[in-house]
């Protein structure tokens, strides 16, 4: 083999080795983006789920607040405009207590569905992370 043909193979050698790497580069860079956006988007759901969870607290804290309040139970004056209103409304409470319960327990399961969003991407994210890994490592045995 003469040193031209001997320099031709290693010249085909090292564009095959640098074709791979940008290869491998460009490929990481896609992996990477991945990586970013479920981590954007684990951080747009736990902000959302802080946000549900909080609600869901404080309307528990009034709703429990205003029926263990005695002024709430005990003012209502009878044959009065205000006092035909207060027992008209007093009658209505037990169904309004019952809707805001249901729609808390709606809003209870959306948060766990967040949960589970966040869980799945935590999980994408750790195979991304893998991918990435072994790219880094083809990388670095080239």
């Amino acid at each position: 083999m003469s040193d031209k043909e001997k320099e031709a193979l290693e010249r085909a050698k090292r564009a095959a080795k640098e074709r791979k790497r940008r290869e491998l580069n460009e490929r990481a860079v896609k992996v990477r983006k991945k990586i970013n956006q479920a981590s954007e988007l684990k951080a747009s759901f736990q902000a959302k789920q802080s946000e549900l969870t909080s609600e869901v607290t404080q309307i528990t804290a009034k709703k429990n607040s205003a029926l263990s309040s005695q002024i709430a139970k005990e003012v209502r004056v009878s044959k009065v405009f205000e006092g035909v209103i207060a027992e008209m409304q007093a009658s209505r409470l037990p169904e309004g207590v019952t809707t805001l319960e249901e729609n808390i327990k709606k809003v209870e399961k959306v948060i766990e569905g967040i949960s589970d969003q966040i869980s799945k991407l935590s999980n994408y994210q750790q195979t991304q992370e893998g991918i990435l890994s072994g790219i880094m490592g083809q990388l670095a045995s080239l």
